[in-house]
Protein backbone atom coordinates (compact mmCIF):
# COMPACT_ATOMS: atom_id res chain seq x y z
CA UNK A 1 0.00 0.00 0.00
CA UNK A 2 1.35 3.20 -1.17
CA UNK A 3 -0.70 5.81 1.24
CA UNK A 4 0.59 9.34 0.32
CA UNK A 5 -1.19 12.54 1.63
CA UNK A 6 -4.72 12.93 0.24
CA UNK A 7 -4.90 14.95 -3.09
CA UNK A 8 -7.42 15.75 -5.74
CA UNK A 9 -8.23 17.72 -8.81
CA UNK A 10 -9.94 20.97 -9.48
CA UNK A 11 -11.89 18.98 -11.84
CA UNK A 12 -13.49 16.24 -9.95
CA UNK A 13 -15.92 14.76 -7.60
CA UNK A 14 -13.47 12.46 -5.69
CA UNK A 15 -10.23 12.97 -3.92
CA UNK A 16 -7.02 10.21 -3.15
CA UNK A 17 -5.07 9.49 -1.30
CA UNK A 18 -2.47 6.50 -3.16
CA UNK A 19 0.69 6.52 -5.69
CA UNK A 20 -0.70 3.58 -7.14
CA UNK A 21 -4.18 4.78 -8.35
CA UNK A 22 -4.45 5.63 -12.22
CA UNK A 23 -6.58 7.90 -11.91
CA UNK A 24 -4.76 10.23 -9.56
CA UNK A 25 -1.52 9.59 -11.02
CA UNK A 26 -3.68 11.35 -14.44
CA UNK A 27 -4.20 14.40 -12.64
CA UNK A 28 -1.89 16.92 -14.62
CA UNK A 29 -0.34 19.47 -12.24
CA UNK A 30 -2.07 22.43 -12.78
CA UNK A 31 -5.46 20.88 -11.81
CA UNK A 32 -3.76 19.18 -8.76
CA UNK A 33 -4.63 20.50 -5.00
CA UNK A 34 -4.06 19.01 -1.79
CA UNK A 35 -5.62 18.19 0.85
CA UNK A 36 -8.96 16.35 0.34
CA UNK A 37 -11.31 19.32 -0.92
CA UNK A 38 -14.42 18.06 0.84
CA UNK A 39 -14.72 15.35 -1.77
CA UNK A 40 -15.39 11.56 -1.13
CA UNK A 41 -12.11 8.68 -1.44
CA UNK A 42 -11.75 7.85 -4.69
CA UNK A 43 -13.53 3.64 -5.22
CA UNK A 44 -9.83 3.23 -6.74
CA UNK A 45 -7.87 3.99 -3.80
CA UNK A 46 -10.54 2.88 -1.02
CA UNK A 47 -9.62 -0.52 -2.79
CA UNK A 48 -6.42 -0.51 -2.91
Amino acid sequence: MAKTAPFHSINSSVHHNNTKCTEGNNIERENRRSGTGGKPLCSHCLRL
